[in-house]
């Protein structure tokens, strides 16, 4: 995992805390970067200035009572050995050595009486051999492990050059001045970290952690859950924003119960729209039993006073009349709007209860009717709902296949789902018109025939049981509606 990834899965709160924090502590490195190196430089300033004015000091003396020993008028050695001594005792400034060279780089006068007649032919001391004013070189003395200074300037009057004075200086305590004010400035540092946290920590809570709980309410509603509500207090921006979602929800609320009514009632009409297309069927179911009825009340009003006769005649009008009974029973069952109430349906038993309706428009169109369902087939569906979805695809095939042809259903089981299929041997659907079939208002009918809302319905219904349908046509050779449900009873 990469550290893009982690960071986007960070709140925004963590974010601004992190974001803030780091902030903070390059801003303090940075400040502190720049006053240890100004304090540091101003530090090692102060000891090359020092320096380089003891060195440009002593080197007046020195050059006199070089030129007195060389006129023979002093000690040789005498004066210059009791200038450096004093000057190396004193603690006005770190002095590691004090040497007087000749032109040659022999030393002709040291603090340290070991390195009397020495020749240094180092390359610090042949450049300042070689340099015509004052020169600061700067190493690390090899016996303390600490920075330095060497210091050197000619000995010369005129053109006359006598030797070279050379002095060491030690950065020791600018060092130790440095690593101290290091570890000041990093606690300094600590301190205004956690101040700083602490109070980051207070305003994410007073500023983003209310945005945070919105984003997490926000998200809950996202998921269909209308019954949340955001409590912000206050009267800034934030508690603006908070009563707006808690009236948007409030709308959406209302939306969604006006759209809830008027699906149901676009649902209804369906129903009444293809029971109005099946009428020509129901009369047929109706108008069969009516004639025997007739013919019955004739015959008894002929021969009435036969009991025999008379009780065999009022069996058929029992019969008749249950028949119509229950045919107009089914049809008010379908046309019946409520709440839905899912139960065990058996698909083979819906279908044949469903085929008596669209059996007299098969007949009239010379379609021919084909059924392939398992045995012991269930679904969990409120039953109106699946009757609708049948309708709807059924009279869709009925109205491509005008010149005749073939309907079939199936129902099969397939991996812990069950599959419907409603196939018919009509005109298709067009290429351009697969994806759109399903759009509300979509109909390819001539005006009046239809109201472009079945095939939509019917999308509805199997999405609200969580399941799919899909549809595979050519023109000319057909279509096929296919059903996929991932539960069954």
């Amino acid at each position: 995992m990469n550290l893009g990834s982690i960071i986007n899965r960070l709140s925004l709160q963590q974010k601004f805390i992190i974001l803030t924090s780091v902030s903070i502590l390059i801003l303090m490195s940075f400040i502190g970067f720049i006053v240890i190196r100004r304090e540091s430089s101003i530090l090692y300033n102060e000891v090359e200035r020092q320096g380089r004015l003891l060195v440009e000091t002593l080197a007046i003396p020195v050059i006199n009572d070089l030129i007195y020993e060389r006129l023979g008028l002093v000690e040789e050695g005498g004066l210059i050995d009791n200038y450096i001594t004093e000057i190396f005792n004193r603690k006005d400034i770190d002095l590691i050595y004090i040497a007087v060279l000749d032109e040659r780089g022999k030393v002709i006068s040291h603090n340290n009486f070991k390195e009397y007649g020495k020749v240094y032919k180092d390359p610090m001391t042949l450049k300042a051999l070689d340099a015509g004013s004052t020169l600061i070189q700067r190493f690390r003395f090899p016996d303390t492990g600490h920075g330095a200074l060497d210091i050197t300037t000619p000995l010369s009057i005129g053109k006359k050059r006598w030797g070279t004075l050379k002095i060491g200086v030690s950065l020791e305590k600018v060092e130790h001045e440095t690593e101290s004010m290091i570890k000041r400035i990093i606690v300094l540092t600590l301190l205004i970290l956690l101040g700083g946290f602490i109070i980051i920590i207070t305003l994410s809570r007073r500023f983003i952690g209310p945005i945070t709980y919105l984003a997490r309410t926000m998200e809950k509603a996202g998921g269909d859950r209308l019954d949340v509500k955001v409590d912000i207090k206050g009267h800034d921006e934030l508690a603006l924003l908070g009563e707006s979602f808690n009236r948007m929800i409030d709308r959406i609320k209302e939306a969604n119960i006006e759209l809830k009514r008027t699906h149901e009632k676009l649902l209804q009409s369906e129903k009444l729209a293809s029971i109005g297309i099946l009428a020509s069927g129901v009369a047929h179911e109706i108008n069969n039993p009516l004639g025997g009825l007739f013919n019955c009340v004739q015959m008894l009003e002929e021969m009435g006073e036969n009991q025999e006769f008379r009780e065999r005649y009022l069996a058929l009008l029992k019969d008749g009349l249950n028949r119509i009974e229950t045919t107009v029973g089914k049809l008010l069952w379908m046309a019946r709007s409520g709440k839905r109430e899912p139960k065990i349906v058996d698909v083979k038993e819906a279908i044949r209860d469903l085929y008596g309706f669209v059996e007299y428009r098969l007949k009239q169109n010379r379609i021919e009717y084909r059924e392939k369902i398992e045995n012991d087939l269930t679904l969990i569906i409120d039953p109106h709902d699946f009757q609708q979805v049948l309708i709807n695809l059924i009279l869709n095939a009925i109205y491509a296949m005008k010149g005749g042809g073939t309907l079939g259903i199936s129902g099969y089981r397939r991996k812990g789902e069950i599959y419907l299929e409603v196939s018919d041997t009509g005109e298709g659907i067009e290429k351009e018109n697969l994806g759109r079939i399903f759009d509300p208002f979509f109909t390819t009918k001539q005006t009046g025939e239809g109201t472009g809302l079945g095939l939509w319905l019917t999308y509805e219904i199997v999405k609200n049981y969580n399941g799919e349908i899909f549809v595979s046509s050519e023109k000319g050779l057909g279509t096929t509606f296919t059903i996929i449900f991932s539960h069954r009873g």
